[in-house]
């Protein structure tokens, strides 16, 4: 995740919220072999997850490298495996069912639905 490290690692500026006293509860999860504390509210609000985890910040947000990074997660097709993976990546944002549910969609609602101890979280 050497792309990524630094997402991951780099404090968040957090503002005030509306309960006025300027925190946030944050849940520790593990990503790879890295503890990350990520809001409650992007866990468990999927209006918030999926404005955070869209094809936008897929193609706006994140640089060439951090795609290039992630996309060697996707499956390698024999013939046209960038363009593949790129039809994967818009029916992966776009909410298509993949055998058993869209991925994005089962991952929202594990950490929805699941105890910190259960999901991988700390």
């Amino acid at each position: 995740m050497d792309s990524l490290d630094h997402m991951l690692t780099d404090p968040l500026e957090l503002g005030p919220c509306g309960d006025g006293h300027g925190t946030r509860i944050m849940e520790d999860c593990l990503l790879g072999g890295t503890r990350v504390s990520l809001p409650e509210d992007l866990l468990e609000d999927p209006e918030i997850f999926f404005d955070v985890v869209s094809l936008s910040t897929w193609q706006e947000v994140l640089s060439d490298s951090q795609r290039e990074h992630l996309q060697q997660y996707l499956p390698h097709f024999p013939e046209d495996s960038i363009e593949q993976q790129n039809e994967l990546i818009l029916a992966l944002f776009s909410g298509e069912n993949f055998r058993f549910g869209n991925p994005l969609h089962i991952a929202q609602k594990l950490f929805r639905d699941t105890e910190p101890a259960e999901s991988g979280f700390v």
